[in-house]
């Protein structure tokens, strides 16, 4: 396949959109093929991981597309959709995949594709060694934890996102207007401890079923929204918080970004990505909001009453989008192997910005445009655009396309 030039990616974005729209199948999460409304395999590239970007990168995938006009990205999603398995096979005679759950989950898996190793995670064992014919790229939310400028995988950044609490619309007694540092007492505190926040207010903070005045939870293990948070509360998270509950009998391990947890649990609290909760606010108000428009994607409404939290005072929404003011923001990223650059002249095209121009950022994906609209994909699914100058969070400079400055191995 050649690269599309980069005056060309608008174009072919535009053209990709129109014809995914000539169907309207029943929405689907998995490749899907909009001209028969089922499952497909065989797109070029093919990626697993984060539960956070997982909905816009299933967004981008059905719009962009390769210099034949096919659609070039397969985005399998970390929670299982419906009609689906545990596990995913990607193209005709692949191996059968444990279906990652989580950022880490789908690094695991490139790895292992580019390994020639076996994966296994808490779905299952895959049966053979994948190899880089499976997989070609990860999700994630979370980045390198010692980022470089060498390394077998690249992070490259796509967008923004920020995370704050959130607790159940019906609560009437769990603050909305914390500070960081009530966070921070509350996420280090030992079950049944006592810490007196800055409203002047003293909580207890406990696990499920104690009584405790506020519940902390974070995501289930492998979630790069949970090691986001832990990072962001910094120290030694305290025995009162927990990744899962019982309901009716049965441990419930909380998803990220699934306010079910705050809906179950009394007083419970939860990090909610704010990208996540734009894109499912606009479900709620329209289901066919997604899935009238991009062929075979749908974005499931799972707040179950969950409301945002401002945090030092600071709105997470403004006007309806993520505000880019917001205190604890974060890059997302797909993660690629650093030498396929070269070689995959898709994954460049896909994923990958030229340094030596400045004006235009090139990667298909960050062009993306919701179809019929110069919307850009990333910002209809919640997200904030790197756009071409890219964005500093803390003291690192995230550009869009960047497969140089954020490697890990």
């Amino acid at each position: 396949m050649n690269k599309i030039t980069k005056s060309g990616i608008a174009a072919a974005v535009a053209f990709g959109a129109a014809a995914a729209l000539l169907v309207a199948p029943a929405a689907q999460a998995d490749p899907l093929n909009p001209s028969t409304g089922t499952y497909t395999l065989n797109r070029a590239l093919n990626g697993t991981g984060s539960d956070t970007t997982q909905d816009v990168v299933n967004g981008l995938a059905a719009v962009v597309v390769d210099a034949n006009d096919d659609l070039l990205i397969g985005s399998w999603d970390a929670t299982i959709p419906a009609g689906q398995g545990s596990f995913i096979v990607t193209h005709t005679g692949g191996t059968s995949i444990p279906r990652p759950n989580g950022s880490t989950e789908g690094y695991n898996a490139l790895k292992a594709a580019i390994n020639n190793q076996s994966l296994t995670n808490p779905r299952g064992t895959s049966s053979a060694n994948l190899d880089d014919t499976d997989l070609q790229f990860a999700r994630s939310s979370s980045g390198p934890r010692v980022p470089s400028t060498t390394g077998v995988l690249s992070y490259v950044p796509l967008a923004v996102d920020a995370v704050t609490y959130a607790v159940h619309e019906d609560n009437t007694t769990l603050p909305r207007d914390l500070t960081l540092a009530d966070l921070q007492a509350i996420y280090h505190a030992s079950n049944g401890a006592s810490v007196t926040l800055s409203n002047s207010q003293t909580y207890t903070v406990g696990l499920p079923g104690t009584g405790a005045d506020i519940v902390p939870f974070r995501p289930q293990a492998g979630s790069g929204t949970r090691s986001f948070w832990d990072s962001t509360i910094g120290g030694t998270i305290g025995s009162a918080v927990s990744d899962s509950y019982t309901s009716g009998g049965v441990t419930v391990s909380v998803q990220e970004h699934d306010g079910k947890v705050l809906e179950d649990v009394p007083n419970a609290i939860v990090p909610f990505s704010i990208a996540q909760y734009i894109a499912q606010t606009k479900v709620a108000a329209n289901p066919s909001y997604y899935s009238g428009t991009y062929a075979g994607v749908t974005v499931t409404e799972r707040r179950h009453g969950a409301e945002l939290a401002e945090i030092n005072g600071v709105a997470p929404i403004s006007s309806g989008v993520l505000n880019t003011a917001f205190p604890v923001k974060r890059p997302v990223f797909n993660i690629i192997e650093h030498a396929a650059i070269s070689t995959n002249s898709d994954l460049a095209f896909a994923f990958v910005d030229d340094p030596a121009t400045t004006t235009v950022v090139e990667g298909a994906v960050y062009s993306a445009t919701r179809p019929g609209t110069s919307t850009l994909v990333i910002e209809d699914f919640g997200f904030g655009s790197l756009g071409t100058s890219g964005v500093t969070i803390g003291t690192t400079l995230y550009k869009a396309g960047d497969a140089e400055n954020h490697r890990s191995n």
